[in-house]
């Protein structure tokens, strides 16, 4: 794969997926891959599935762009948003990763938001699909595949069963 195509790959993603003005999604089916309200974050399944489980962590302040302008309590909580995203992932069966990357790029969306990226050294299978990692150990490549919404809502029910409980709920 070129660079030139990956960038465009990496630019454009985020333009889908997350915010407008007032901070919230563009599109009404984003909102049905939240995993956990917190907070200062909201963390989710992403529709891109770079590796099986990959998911966002997007900051609920509108306007942020980088970490250097995060508040300590929202490092804080940062710390317990990763930390439970992997326990859940780690925890299922189906999942148990062997590492996890953050990406964090803003390239496209100008809202402060990570890539997380559960690498495998393995293949696993889950719905059906067997999902491969052909670049463990090395840094991961953005997937153009985007699995049917049934296949990213079945990935959330499945964490969300190892998932502590929504704030709020």
């Amino acid at each position: 794969m070129s660079k030139y195509i990956l960038f465009l790959m990496v630019i454009c993603f985020p333009l889908q997926c997350f915010s407008n003005t007032d901070g919230f999604y563009e599109k009404p089916e984003w909102k049905q891959c939240e995993l956990k309200i917190y907070e200062h974050w909201v963390s989710s399944v992403s529709t891109r599935q770079h590796t099986l489980g990959s998911g966002i962590i997007k900051a609920r302040r509108h306007g942020v762009e980088r970490i250097s302008e995060l508040s300590e309590e929202e490092i804080q909580e940062l710390t317990i948003v990763m930390s439970e995203l992997e326990q859940a992932l780690e925890r299922h069966p189906s999942f148990q990763p062997d590492r996890f990357n953050y990406l964090q790029l803003g390239n496209g969306l100008h809202q402060l938001h990570f890539h997380v990226i559960p690498r495998y050294e393995t293949s696993r299978e889950f719905t059906g699909i067997v999902w491969e990692d052909p670049e463990f150990g090395h840094p991961p490549i953005f997937s153009d595949y985007k699995p049917e919404m049934d296949v990213i809502l079945a990935i959330k029910q499945e964490l969300l069963s190892f998932y502590p409980e929504k704030l709020g709920e």
